[in-house]
This record gives C-alpha cells, structure tokens and sequence, in this order.
C-alpha cells in the first residue's frame, strides 16, 4: 500500500461554499425590471394617493418596505443564477435613487444637505442587505445542487 493513498484527492475542483457565476443581463432582466418596479412604481401608487400616500410611504417604504423588496428579489435571483457583485450594486443605486426622489420632502429646511445624507446612509445599508441575500441565496443554490 502506498504511503499517499489521497494523491488523487488534490486534483479535485475545490468549491466553495458560495455559487459564482457571471453577470449577463440575459440572466438578469427579470430581476432588474422587478427592481424597477418595486423602487419606482410601487412609491408612485403610493404618492397617488396624495399627503396621506405620502405619510404611508414615509412610514413604511424606506425601512419596511424596501428591506423586503431587496430581500425578496436578491434570494430569488440568488438561488436561480448565483453571486456577483453587480447586481448588489445594481440594486443599491436603483434603490439609492428612490430614497432621494420619493422619501424625502423638498419643503424642509437644509434639504440639499438631507438629501444627500439619506441617500448616502440607505445606500451603503441596502448595498449591505442586497450582498447579504444574495450570499444566502447563492449558498442555498450550492446546497440545492
């Protein structure tokens, strides 16, 4: 018997415990237009709605809302394609975006310095929760397969 009875085992692909794959907007236009939908649509449905839409919307969308939208569409995408960074920041600057046009209200003062805070402050939060759903996804599809 050889001393090295696992000198095969080395030539083996290690895998991780995460799937990567390639960003292809093939893969991902369902998802971005998902996005798009939950960022900007749904926020206009609300503003429709008038001073009471908007007091909804400030209540719930920002930390309720969005949250669940990221967690939602990023699982789903994570489960069916896999992790890349793209989509994460795809997702922060759709989202980055909808906080500076629908959450805030231009009429208060300092407005252009609250702005740009909150839209700095949400984006690093929902860049954080978008690569972390989309990291539990891509394990859940690594486990699955």
């Amino acid at each position: 018997m050889s001393k090295n009875k696992y000198k095969y085992s080395s030539l083996k692909k290690k895998q991780g415990v995460i799937h990567k794959e390639k960003f292809t907007f093939d893969n991902s236009k369902v998802f971005l237009t998902g996005l798009i939908i939950c960022f900007h649509i749904i926020p206009l449905f609300f503003l429709a709605f008038g001073d009471m839409g908007k007091q909804m919307l400030n209540s719930l969308g920002m930390l309720v809302m969005n949250p669940i939208f990221i967690m939602a569409i990023l699982l789903f995408y994570g489960v069916r394609v896999g992790f890349n960074m793209k989509m994460p920041l795809l997702t922060a600057v759709i989202s980055g975006a909808s906080v500076g046009m629908y959450y805030l209200d231009p009429e208060q003062e300092a407005y252009l310095f609250y702005l740009f805070q909150t839209v700095v402050v949400m984006f690093c939060v929902y860049l954080i929760l978008a690569v972390g759903f989309e990291l539990i996804g891509a394990a859940i599809k690594r486990r699955i397969s």
